[in-house]
């Protein structure tokens, strides 16, 4: 009988979320915790994504967004676009074109066209005009 040793891979520290109320982005050699109240929108950049907080403030995280959009909380973020998550509490309104919303920081997002009647019908139902 040729028993082969069962090789077990080191504990991996638990990097950059604690799913009950924040992210933590590694920056250099301090670590800052981003709680999910403060994340306006979530913008991928190919395996990294942008988190813009409340703040005014942007931060990198190494994660990708398809990362970030299973671990949030999806009654209150929402995917409009292929590279946009954003956190209803922020949104205003939809911009003139229809196809955009208005965060309340002023910034204007983009909906995609396959998200687009989804995301009216959620604010529809969210009394967001």
């Amino acid at each position: 009988m040729n028993t082969q040793p069962l090789l077990v891979s080191p504990q991996l520290p638990i990097l950059e979320i604690d799913l009950q109320y924040c992210v933590i982005i590694t920056n250099g050699n301090r670590q800052i915790e981003i709680s999910f109240e403060q994340l306006v929108c979530l913008e991928g950049c190919g395996n990294y994504t942008y988190l813009y907080t409340c703040d005014g403030k942007r931060h990198l995280s190494s994660k990708t967004l398809k990362w970030f959009a299973n671990i949030l909380d999806k009654s209150k973020f929402v995917r409009i676009h292929k590279s946009s998550i954003i956190n209803w509490a922020y949104l205003k309104d939809f911009s003139d074109c229809e196809r955009a919303v208005r965060l309340k920081n002023g910034r204007e997002i983009a909906i995609s066209r396959r998200r687009s009647r989804e995301v009216r019908t959620l604010a529809h139902t969210r009394s967001i005009s």
